[in-house]
């Protein structure tokens, strides 16, 4: 009787050490709050950012930023925070043409834009297609309107989106968006 429940015992301690070292890393997940990346997108709340045309003509667009974190539950009911950001700078009034970019909890930066419900541009991981310099380009020193900005991004013309009416957004390291291109008229920060 000894020797069979020692038996089970062994196998069932067997079955626990085979199963716990194929468990999954989401039974494991830490916090995930964003690092300092989140100095691209560092505006929040909402109101209205004045923009100005090459004329000198100002433009009030609406905006809104969301800095969100959100209690998660890994498969293993193991609870873990999730945070990520979310900014939209509105170009018309019914809100259908919109710059928007969002930073997730990977560091990943994306955005898109987007113009009578069309896309001009959507771009995931906008770093490292900055370092790339096919479909956007990082530079240091660059002028926007009437201020130098130390380190901005700009996102090219996506030539696979038509008709393009929104295009050439560059977006300023602890700015966020500083310019654009909408129906053929620049903009930048006021």
């Amino acid at each position: 009787m000894k020797m069979k429940f020692r038996k089970i015992i062994l196998i069932l301690l067997f079955i626990q050490c085979a199963t716990s070292s194929f468990q999954c890393d989401d039974c494991n997940r830490k916090d995930m709050y964003l690092d300092g990346s989140k100095s691209w997108v560092p505006l929040r709340g909402t109101g209205h950012l004045a923009f100005e045309d090459k004329l000198g003509n100002t433009t009030d667009f609406a905006f809104t930023g969301l800095d969100t974190t959100v209690i998660n539950t890994t498969e293993c009911g193991e609870l873990y925070n999730y945070q990520y950001i979310n900014n939209t700078l509105y170009l018309n009034q019914a809100k259908t043409d919109s710059i928007y970019f969002n930073l997730f909890n990977t560091n990943h930066l994306n955005g898109r834009a987007v113009s009578n419900n069309t896309f001009c541009f959507a771009m995931w991981a906008i770093h490292r297609k900055a370092e790339e310099g096919k479909e956007a380009k990082k530079m240091a020193r660059y002028r926007v309107g009437s201020k130098t900005y130390d380190d901005v991004i700009l996102i090219f013309n996506n030539k696979s989106f038509s008709p393009i009416t929104l295009d050439s957004v560059i977006i300023a390291n602890n700015v966020g968006l500083v310019g654009f291109t909408y129906y053929g008229k620049r903009y930048h920060l006021k």
